[in-house]
Formats: C-alpha cells, structure tokens, sequence
C-alpha cells in the first residue's frame, strides 16, 4: 500500500517538474531569462505568455506540497516510522539518507511557493525574483527527487 503511494507521488512530482521545465523554456524562448519588472510587466499583458506563469506557480507550489509526503512514503519503505513526526523531524531523518533537504533548506523553498501564491500583478519586481528564484531551484529539485527515487 504505502509503496503504491510512493510510486504515485513520485510520479506526480516527476510530471509537476516536468511541466514547470516546459514553462521556463517557453518564458525563455519568448522573453529571456531572467525575468525583470518590465518583462514581468510584458508577460503579464500577453495571455499566452501569462499562463506560463500561473504554469510555473501552480507546478511549484504542488512539488512544494507533494514533497512531503513523497520524503515521508520514502523513509517509510527505508524502515523509518515517520507517520507521526513533525516535517522537521522527518527532514532530520531525510539528512542521515543523505536526501540534501535541511530544514533551513526546505522553509527556504516553503517560503517561495507562500511568496508565488500570494503575488499582486502590481508588484512586478517581486514577481520577477520569485520567478527567478524558483528557476534557480529546479535543479536542485530534480536532484532531491532523483535522490528519493527507490529501485
């Protein structure tokens, strides 16, 4: 059972990362990266190019959220009974796997999917950074989730 639910957010996550890949190419392609006010403030006025955007929220908050529970299913089939524990106590765990998540770390990356979902399209420049911070963490991520992948 519990390695059913691990096959599926794995999957879950490798499709989320995936797809936030294809957003940034597409932003890339379109507008260049790194984002600044004034591209922010283009992409913005293109629906297009805004969807890619609410792509790149919407995929990051649901790898921010999914990766919990796949750290938690992970240690569970490594013998680890983490059902009960805190997140800071399972990342304590995920350090002696040598998974490269910290606390520090993982409020870093809590704090851009809060900063991505409660941006105002008025504040261009924080938008910009937090687009460019979360680009800056999609390899990070997919190493965390390489990390966590069993078999």
């Amino acid at each position: 059972m519990m390695e059913e639910r691990y096959l599926l957010l794995y999957e879950e996550i490798t499709k989320h990362l995936q797809r936030l890949q294809r957003a940034f190419m597409h932003l890339n392609n379109a507008i260049g990266l790194p984002l600044t006010a004034e591209k922010v403030e283009k992409i913005l006025s293109d629906d297009t190019l805004s969807s890619f955007l609410d792509q790149i929220a919407y995929r990051f908050s649901k790898i921010q959220d999914s990766l919990g529970k796949l750290i938690r299913a992970y240690l569970f089939l490594k013998g680890e009974n983490v059902e009960n524990l805190t997140m800071i106590d399972v990342l304590n765990y995920a350090e002696k796997y040598n998974l490269n998540i910290n606390k520090e770390k993982w409020f870093e990356l809590r704090e851009l999917r809060n900063a991505i979902t409660h941006e105002y399209e008025r504040e261009l420049t924080r938008i910009a950074e937090t687009i460019n911070k979360i680009y800056e963490e999609v390899e990070y991520l997919k190493s965390i989730v390489e990390k966590l992948k069993i078999g």
